[in-house]
């Protein structure tokens, strides 16, 4: 082939060449981008419904604080004569907001057709029941606790043995070394020239008990020393106990009079060391108006706040203790 052929044959390749190249490039400069701007807005549009969320949630807070809430009639340290026209105010402004809820509140009558809720949820725990319920110990009442089938709950008698010795914050202190567990609070003021002590207790029993108690204790004003007599038959109180876990019922106690209301089911806490899965709603009827003040002042100084923590209807104290 001569020389001249190989050129022009060279320089075709080279213009075939460049103008593949050329056409590609403009191909591609020329391609409308169709799926991108459409990718941007969906984004855009999607996130403009979160705006929306934040508007429900102020509506739930500001119905939270009680306007009823009197606190004049709460702001005192004792109960003296002259109380009288300060509880009327107090029982006027709590009776009106704790009327709906209080109305409907089922906790004073024993449940007959509720379904089990205490059953273990563990081989162990299962055995543990059958042995107790099994043994006499129990059945019959010894040590002061019964057995009550209908309720599936275990409770003390009006008269234990423990009536006998009273009671004070040591044996609280020592209630660990026997495998008791539980939280407390004592209400203590002063009625009737004696100084009372009304105590409530939940938590974990022993290694098979889960339960919750309210006790009533009195002592003479006298009596520096702070050990507490169990209440006599007249200084009793009427109530009623019910008590959850995990917002389900486990047992309640009807509304009767107690010095010693207390309630016991086979069961295990998840943690010894945390009570908060149990619930107590309890009902205490006080003797009188200037009772009903200074009881529920003791359940202030506790933390318990009026038409949050408890309620009141007329010389009832309707408490919800988590």
């Amino acid at each position: 082939m001569s020389k001249s052929k190989t050129t022009i044959i060279a320089l075709v390749a080279l213009i075939v060449v460049c103008a593949g190249s050329f056409l590609g490039v403009r191909a591609l400069n020329n391609k409308t981008p169709v799926q991108q701007p459409i990718s941007i807005t969906t984004q855009s549009t999607t996130t403009v419904p979160s705006t929306t969320e934040p508007t429900t949630v102020p509506t739930t807070e500001s119905t939270t604080a009680p306007s009823t809430m009197p606190t004049t009639g709460l702001a005192v340290n004792g109960v003296t004569d002259g109380t009288s026209n300060l509880f009327t105010t107090f029982a006027q402004n709590s009776v009106s907001a704790a009327t709906t809820e209080t109305t409907t509140k089922p906790s004073t009558t024993a449940p007959t057709t509720r379904p089990s809720t205490t059953a273990p949820t563990t081989s162990k725990e299962q055995e543990a029941e059958e042995v107790i319920k099994s043994a006499a110990v129990f059945s019959d009442g010894f040590l002061g606790y019964k057995y009550d089938a209908d309720g599936d709950v275990y409770f003390t008698d009006k008269d234990p043995w423990q009536r006998n010795f009273g009671f004070n914050e040591l044996y609280d202190v020592g209630a660990s070394f026997i495998v008791f567990y539980y939280d407390t609070v004592r209400c203590k003021f002063n009625y009737a020239n004696k100084d009372w002590m009304i105590q409530f207790w939940k938590g974990q029993y022993g290694f098979v008990f889960v339960g919750a108690e309210i006790g009533v204790y009195t002592k003479p004003t006298t009596r520096k020393v702070e050990h507490y007599d169990c209440a006599s038959d007249e200084d009793s109180l009427q109530m009623s106990m019910t008590c959850y876990r995990k917002g389900k019922e486990i047992f309640s106690r009807k509304y009767a009079t107690y010095w010693w209301c207390t309630g016991f089911v086979p069961g295990k806490l998840d943690k010894f060391s945390d009570r908060s899965e149990l619930t107590v709603k309890c009902r205490i009827t006080m003797k009188d108006a200037k009772m009903l003040l200074a009881f529920c002042v003791a359940l202030e100084q506790n933390g318990f706040k009026i038409n949050k923590n408890y309620t009141v209807s007329g010389l009832d104290v309707f408490i919800t203790w988590q």
